[in-house]
């Protein structure tokens, strides 16, 4: 090996683990993404967190936390096939690039991994046997996407998931749920989709407000109140999930750009179905782009095969869609927005649950909805009259 070659593979390791590092992942996922387009063929990415690296670092200190890594780093090489990358894309993230390989092959070597921790300590002293759990997600293409973007985003999407089961969330039963904890993960996984869109999770405390609103004046009980509430604060979720230049665009979107993000209803209840106290409400989710009429997505569900917390969700998301600012277009007012779902009764909205929702909203004429000093959220004007715009439109 020539002095050159030596140094631009240093230039590519990981210093602690030895493991390819990001900037040579990043690279070599797009080849292989290339090469699998033009052969047509399958390639899968796994991403993977080591879980409470921090508290290990904080319990037995860096020096135990570095040969933990390492470990970890060679079980990863010792479990992955000829031809996969394996990586340290720094910190506690790893990944492999798993070339010609399905969907199901990268999920079965995700078991490997969670089956090889579990049968004994990763690291033993004097004073502890370690053992080391992780988090896994996995991406892929032609399923999970054909750009880099789309692909890391599913494989992070899945990953989140995998995290919150692996606190134990996945074990509180329905019956027997602390309310606190509840909240809890429901602001966890909200803050979450704050980093990656602010304006969505503004949007998702407003919607979440209303729409209790609505249940209680259906006379809903509180544990339905409750379920749409969450559903509501959570609706957006799965666009965790979608690329950064679709989330931010500033313009409207273009097909195929609407195509990426309607994936994100699948997406979320992919997250939260996972969560006991959360399943009712990964149906709404699920659901929450569904027409009264069948025209909706992604099932094309009309009348009550739609969820009751859905079908309510949907005009309250339109309306605060119609009613807010966005970077694209100015705010509607309350009443002109008001006017556009009652011309949408029967084809976009359930007949019943507009005429309560309505009650609500003139009942509550005098607030504004000024709590929160949003970039992009409600400010209820009295302008020239905006374009139209069917709410269908609006509700991304």
């Amino acid at each position: 090996m020539t002095k050159q070659s030596e140094l631009e593979e240093i230039a590519t390791r990981d210093d602690l683990t030895q493991l390819q590092n990001r900037r040579f992942f990043y690279q070599r996922l797009q080849e292989e993404l290339e090469s699998a387009i033009t052969r047509q063929r399958q390639l899968s990415v796994v991403m993977i967190d080591v879980d409470d690296l921090k508290l290990l670092n904080d319990e037995f200190g860096h020096q135990v936390g570095d040969i933990i890594l390492r470990q970890f780093a060679r079980i990863l090489n010792h479990d992955a096939g000829p031809g996969h990358v394996t990586a340290r894309l720094g910190g506690d993230e790893f990944a492999v690039i798993m070339p010609d390989t399905d969907r199901r092959t990268a999920e079965q070597f995700g078991w490997r991994i969670w089956d090889e921790l579990a049968a004994g300590p990763i690291h033993e002293n004097e004073n502890a046997s370690i053992y080391l759990g992780v988090s896994v997600g996995i991406g892929g293409y032609p399923w999970g996407g054909s750009d880099i973007e789309e692909i890391i985003h599913w494989a992070d999407t899945k990953l989140y998931a995998n995290k919150l089961e692996r606190k134990g969330f996945k074990r509180i039963s329905d019956e027997r749920v602390n309310s606190r904890l509840a909240s809890a993960v429901v602001e966890v996984l909200s803050s979450a989709l704050d980093v990656r869109d602010r304006m969505t999770h503004r949007h998702a405390r407003r919607v979440a407000r209303l729409a209790v609103a609505v249940a209680r004046e259906l006379g809903l009980s509180e544990a339905q109140v409750l379920e749409i509430e969450f559903a509501a604060a959570l609706h957006d979720i799965g666009k965790i999930g979608v690329a950064d230049s679709i989330l931010r665009k500033s313009a409207a979107l273009d097909a195929e750009e609407w195509k990426d993000m309607r994936r994100h209803s699948e997406l979320g209840y992919e997250i939260l179905k996972g969560i006991d106290f959360l399943k009712d409400a990964a149906e709404i989710v699920y659901a929450h782009h569904e027409r009264f009429d069948g025209g909706g997505y992604p099932r094309g569900l009309s009348g009550e095969e739609i969820p009751l917390g859905a079908r309510l969700f949907s005009i309250v998301d339109a309306y605060d869609a119609m009613t807010s600012r966005r970077p694209y277009r100015s705010a509607g007012t309350r009443e002109s927005a008001c006017q556009e779902i009652e011309r949408n009764v029967g084809t976009q909205f359930d007949p019943t649950l507009v005429e309560a929702f309505l009650k609500v909203i003139r009942r509550s004429a005098a607030e504004e909805y000024t709590d929160w000093d949003d970039d992009y959220g409600p400010r209820v004007e009295t302008p020239e009259k905006p374009e139209a715009v069917a709410p269908a439109a609006l509700a991304r």
